[in-house]
């Protein structure tokens, strides 16, 4: 340790390690700054030690003698070192406090930061698969290439000029855009809302979280769809719901199995357009029954209408709320499916009753979002840009998904077989029983494939075998590159 006078050879020694630094790596004052700070903290500065004067440092160190004092005055701002009328600046006094923790080879004993119960419960949970744009065959993947990336550039241009004249910020979010969402989902789904009811979220993972968050008490019912989406088990999990799978048909949501007294749910939480992953629709009558049980139970329906607008043997379904569930259904939508996965954008239609106590839990949650890109996203939509990039996807998506069959069926001989669907950006194909679609997933994955096991979606009810396989965000070119590579992978598993 430095003695408490100053030693030219002695920091000599010391400040190698500094000489020794690439220059280039940060402003040279700040890297003196930072070194002079470890070397305090480490002990190699003890209290009570006198520095060299700014002059003797800066000509040890080749530096001039403005970054030296410029360093100083850091370092007496952050209490490292005080300065004596007439004596030089030496190590703070105070820090002498400390001596014992702060010396070289001696730390205090290092105890891990304690996770909650609910980061616990967390853990538990099936992990969610990692998403890359550089794989192939995934599902919910957007044709990236085919977004209109001209006319978004100019929309963001003008919000960029909009912004000034924005009213002050709304936890509900822009209103232009609010009303847009308004016009477009009581033209194209059916819906009953006005401006007051939509909430602008970062995607529908963020709206589902704050409304568990407000509708559930820890040890209230939840019913979800098995097989459904698995990104649900963490929102229920962190609010101490209590998850009840209930399995489906053709016809969707079982509403008999559900819909009983012994369940006695808070919140059901559902895919009525399209179920996720298999792409069944929930019939009428079952849509009939989940809203009376709603209305005389006093529970919520959360409708997570992820990808309807891709229906391709007609126009997308009315919504659940739009059948006189618009008192007891929140409906969830996100516009991250639609146009790119950078858009974070989702929302949620509220019941009129629900919207005083969610607009003041927002302010709480995050006070809101960035106005840009809310700014950016109604003026695309206002433009008739979204509703047209809609109806080309549409059919785009349409041709790929009949492309995808086509090949399946010339290079697979009914290894694979679909399970129909009205629509959707992905195709559920089955395996034979008792095939491991996930040793499938998992050697297909190091070969650059996106695919997912269909048994992975399923929680309660015994899984089928097979592969989620997504085509909307691929050329014919890629989905035969992607199949190819599937093929030698799905001959060895059935041999």
């Amino acid at each position: 340790m430095i003695k408490p006078n100053y030693k030219k050879q002695v920091y000599s020694k010391l400040f190698t390690p500094f000489l020794e630094q690439d220059e280039s790596q940060r402003p040279r004052y700040r890297a003196l700054f930072n070194y002079m700070q470890q070397q305090i903290l480490c002990g190699e500065l003890v209290a009570d030690s006198r520095l060299p004067s700014s002059r003797e440092l800066a000509e040890l160190l080749n530096l001039s003698r403005n970054t030296i004092k410029q360093v100083y005055e850091m370092l007496q701002a952050e209490g490292y070192i005080e300065t004596r009328q007439g004596d030089g600046s030496y190590i703070s006094t105070q820090l002498s406090l400390s001596k014992k923790a702060i010396q070289k080879n001696h730390r205090p004993d290092l105890r891990p930061i304690k996770l909650s119960d609910k980061s616990k419960l967390l853990q538990q949970i099936r992990p969610l698969y990692h998403q890359s744009n550089q794989q192939l065959l995934l599902p919910a993947s957007p044709a990236l290439d085919q977004f209109p990336w001209p006319e978004w550039q100019r929309s963001v241009s003008h919000a960029g000029k909009q912004m000034k004249f924005s009213g002050g910020r709304s936890f509900m979010g822009e209103p232009k855009l609010r009303q847009e969402i308004v016009n477009y989902l009581n033209a194209s789904r059916g819906i009953h809302c006005d401006i007051e009811q939509v909430m602008i979220c970062s995607g529908s993972q963020q709206g589902m979280q704050l409304a568990f968050s407000m509708l559930i008490n820890p040890g209230d019912k939840v019913l979800v769809e098995d097989p459904g989406f698995p990104g649900i088990d963490g929102a229920i999990s962190t609010v101490g719901g209590i998850k009840v799978s209930v399995p489906i048909d053709r016809q969707g949501f079982r509403t008999d199995i559900a819909l009983t007294d012994k369940q006695d749910a808070r919140l059901a939480f559902i895919t009525p357009s399209r179920n996720f992953p298999m792409g069944y629709t929930l019939s009428l009558e079952r849509r009939l029954q989940l809203l009376q049980w709603a209305r005389q139970h006093g529970s919520c329906i959360i409708e997570d209408d992820y990808d309807s607008e891709f229906r391709f043997d007609g126009p997308p379904l009315t919504a659940l709320q739009g059948l006189d569930g618009e008192h007891s259904v929140i409906y969830s939508g996100t516009f991250s499916r639609i146009l790119h996965p950078a858009i974070r954008l989702g929302y949620l239609v509220l019941p009129p009753a629900l919207v005083p106590s969610f607009n003041q839990m927002r302010g709480f949650l995050d006070g809101g979002l960035s106005s840009l890109p809310q700014l950016a996203l109604a003026d695309f939509m206002s433009r008739g840009l979204f509703a047209s990039h809609l109806r080309r996807m549409r059919k785009l998506y349409k041709a790929r998904r009949e492309y995808l069959l086509q090949q399946i069926e010339k290079r697979f001989n009914n290894q694979l077989v679909w399970e129909p669907s009205d629509g959707g950006m992905h195709g559920v194909f089955l395996l034979p029983p008792g095939t491991d679609d996930k040793a499938i997933v998992e050697q297909a994955n190091t070969v650059g494939l996106g695919l997912r096991p269909l048994s992975y979606y399923y929680d309660k009810q015994p899984p089928l075998s097979g592969l989620v396989i997504g085509f909307s965000g691929y050329t014919e070119t890629q989905i035969d590159t992607g199949l190819t590579r599937l093929q030698p992978i799905i001959d060895q598993h059935l041999q």
